[in-house]
């Protein structure tokens, strides 16, 4: 009976240790492409895409059983199941991460700054 219930009272408290180390991340997906980017939709063939879209930056080969295979563009990456579109993804925009991380820093004293080498 102490056995089970020292067992008991051991699982909780790593049960509710582990639930405060959680960490909650805000990435803000929707700033980073405007809602007017035209990406190619699902469906949509490998040459309906250049001839909206033009050539791709870099064509990765397919891979896997289906083969997927993926074309690179300036502003996103579209990815092909044999030859048809099954998902396009917009890229990040790198410099408004640079532009992020400059605000933070002028918002910052220099006590926190030398905290945070």
């Amino acid at each position: 009976m102490k056995y089970s219930l020292l067992l008991l009272v051991c699982s909780s408290f790593l049960v509710t240790s582990y639930s405060s180390l959680a960490e909650t991340i805000k990435l803000p997906v929707g700033a980073q492409s405007t809602s007017q980017q035209h990406l190619p939709k699902m469906g949509t063939s490998k040459a309906q895409v250049k001839s909206q879209f033009g050539e791709p930056l870099k064509e990765n080969p397919a891979k896997g059983k289906p083969p997927i295979s993926n074309w690179e563009y300036a502003e996103f990456v579209v990815y092909f199941e044999y030859d048809h579109v099954i998902h396009s993804v917009s890229k990040p925009k790198l410099s408004e991460s640079k532009e992020t991380v400059i605000e933070t820093t002028d918002e910052m004293s220099e006590d926190e700054l030398k905290l945070n080498k």
